[in-house]
């Protein structure tokens, strides 16, 4: 099983923890591009809505180990983590984790 470290290593892409309120409310909505990826803790559910791009997203289990990678969620949707999620990665699409 793949670690997220190990995935932020290979693929040399920026994670940026949303820790505060305003972080984990807004993330990427509103925004037109992003060349980095937002890390959720601790989170139930992700949403796209009043986004302008799709989301590639990685399921995290309590180790930060893979449990499922989602490709090009559209917006205007919400997404529910499989069993054991703990913690959710969003990446814009256009990143290069669409070549794993």
């Amino acid at each position: 099983m793949k670690n997220l470290f190990d995935y932020q290593a290979e693929n040399k892409i920026e994670i940026i923890e949303a820790k505060t309120f305003w972080q984990k409310f807004s993330g990427f909505m509103l925004k037109r591009k992003s060349h980095y990826a937002l890390l959720f803790r601790d989170t139930a559910y992700i949403h796209t809505f009043f986004m302008l791009f799709d989301l590639d997203v990685i399921f995290l289990d309590k180790n930060d180990n893979i449990l499922k990678i989602q490709h090009k969620i559209k917006p205007w949707h919400l997404v529910f983590p499989p069993k054991n999620t703990v913690s959710i990665l969003e990446i814009p699409s256009e990143g290069d984790i669409r070549k794993h």
